[in-house]
C-alpha cells in the first residue's frame, strides 16, 4: 500500500473513531450535567427552558474536558479493530514501522489540539462565561461583581437599593487594603448621588473602611472630609481572587494580557499561569494519549490477552490524568513552578510510551 493511501487509511479511520466516541460520550456528559443543572435552578427558581440554556452554554467546555479521554479510547478502539482483523500484522509483515502506523493518528491528535485551543477554545470560554453570568443571576451572586481593567479592578455592587461602582489602583494583599479608591454612589435609575474620594480602603469583615475620605453629593460645591467613610459589601479579601475572571472564561489569546492586567492590580495570577500553560501542552496530551493506546494495542493478541492491554491502557490514561492534576495542585500551592507542573506530566508520560514503543519496534 502506497505510504498516502496509508497514511489517509489510519487517519479517517482515527476522525471516524474520534468522532463516533466524541458524539457518544458528549451526549452522556450533557445529560448528567443537565440533570445537575436543574437541581442548581430547582434551588433558585427557574424553568427547565434556563437549565437547558446552561447546559447548552457549558457543553463545549465539557466536550473540551472529555477530549484527551475521547483520543484515548477513539485510538484503543482503532488499533484493537486493525489487530483483530490482522491488518496490523499484515502491515508489520510488509516491513512497516509501529511509527508508520502511529503516525497518522499522532497527527490528527496533534492537529485536533492545536485547533482546540486556538479556535473551539475561545468560542466555548465566552459560551462558558455567559452560563457563568445565568447561574450568578439565579442565585444572586450577580450582586458584586469585579472586573480589571487597564486603569485598576473595578467592582460593582447594589447596597440598599443603590448602586456603587468602585474603582481602585491596585490591591494589597497584605494589608487587604484597595489603594487609590474612588467610589460613585448612584440611586436604581442610575441617577448620580454622590462620590467618595480616599487614599486607600480596608476591607475588614464585609465593609469598606475608607480612611480620609472625600465626599461629594450631588449638588454640592464643595466636597466633605471625613476620617472614615464605611461601606458594607458581601465581598471579603479572598473574593477579590475569586470573583475576577475565571480563567477557565478566558481562551488562550486573552489570558496572558489578563493576567499582567490581575498582577499589575494585585491580585492572585497563578491560576492564569497555570491554565495558559495547560492551555499549551494540549496537543502534547492528545498525542500522549494516542501513544498509550498504541503502547498497548499494538502488540500482537494472544489469547486472552486482549482486556488485560486493554485494561492496562486505559489505566495508563487515568495516570496520566491524575498525576496532570496533581502537579497542578503543587502549582496552585506555589510548591511547583508553574510551567514544569503542566508539561512534565505530559513529557514523563509520552518519553515513557516511547521508550515501550522503541522495545516494541526491536522486539
Amino acid at each position: 500500500m502506497p505510504t498516502g493511501t496509508l497514511f489517509r487509511y489510519i487517519a479517517l479511520r482515527t476522525i471516524f473513531a474520534v468522532t463516533a466516541l466524541l458524539a457518544a460520550l458528549s451526549f452522556l456528559a450533557i445529560l448528567v450535567d443537565l440533570i445537575e443543572s436543574l437541581r442548581f435552578i430547582d434551588k433558585f427558581g427557574g424553568d427547565f427552558g434556563t437549565a437547558l440554556s446552561i447546559t447548552l452554554l457549558r457543553a463545549p467546555s465539557i466536550v473540551q474536558v472529555m477530549l484527551p479521554f475521547v483520543f484515548l479510547f477513539a485510538s484503543i478502539w482503532l488499533f484493537s479493530e486493525l489487530n483483530r482483523r490482522a491488518e496490523i500484522a499484515v502491515m508489520r509483515s510488509a516491513g512497516l514501522s509501529v511509527w508508520r502506523l502511529l503516525g497518522p493518528a499522532g497527527f490528527v491528535a496533534i492537529l485536533a489540539g492545536f485547533l482546540m485551543i486556538t479556535v473551539t477554545d475561545p468560542l466555548s470560554t465566552r459560551l462558558l462565561a455567559q452560563s457563568e453570568v445565568v447561574k450568578d443571576n439565579l442565585s444572586g451572586k450577580s450582586s458584586s461583581i469585579v472586573r480589571v481593567f487597564g486603569d485598576g479592578i473595578w467592582l460593582r455592587q447594589r447596597q440598599a437599593g443603590n448602586i456603587l461602582i468602585i474603582n481602585a489602583h491596585s490591591f494589597d494583599r497584605a494589608r487587604s487594603a484597595l489603594t487609590r479608591v474612588v467610589v460613585w454612589r448612584l440611586a436604581p435609575d442610575s441617577t448620580f448621588l454622590e462620590r467618595i474620594d480616599a487614599p486607600d480602603a480596608v476591607l475588614s469583615g464585609h465593609t469598606i473602611e475608607m480612611r480620609d475620605a472625600s465626599v461629594r453629593a450631588a449638588g454640592d460645591d464643595v466636597a466633605k472630609k471625613t476620617p472614615v467613610y464605611a461601606i458594607d459589601t458581601v465581598l471579603t479579601p479572598g473574593d477579590l481572587g475569586e470573583r475576577a475572571k475565571s480563567p477557565e472564561t478566558l481562551s488562550l489569546w486573552k489570558i496572558s494580557h489578563y493576567e499582567a492586567l490581575a498582577k499589575a492590580a494585585g491580585l492572585p495570577t497563578i491560576r492564569y499561569a497555570i491554565r495558559f500553560h495547560e492551555l499549551c501542552v494540549t496537543p502534547l496530551k492528545l498525542f500522549a494519549m494516542v501513544l498509550i493506546a498504541g503502547l498497548f494495542s499494538l502488540r500482537p493478541i494472544r489469547s486472552g490477552g486482549a482486556f488485560k492491554l486493554f485494561m492496562l491502557a486505559i489505566g495508563a490514561g487515568f495516570f496520566l490524568y491524575v498525576i496532570s492534576e496533581v502537579a497542578k495542585t503543587l502549582g496552585e500551592s506555589g510548591i511547583a513552578p508553574v510551567a514544569l507542573a503542566a508539561w512534565a506530566p505530559s513529557i514523563a508520560v509520552s518519553l515513557a510510551a516511547i521508550t515501550g514503543l522503541l522495545h516494541l519496534e526491536e522486539g
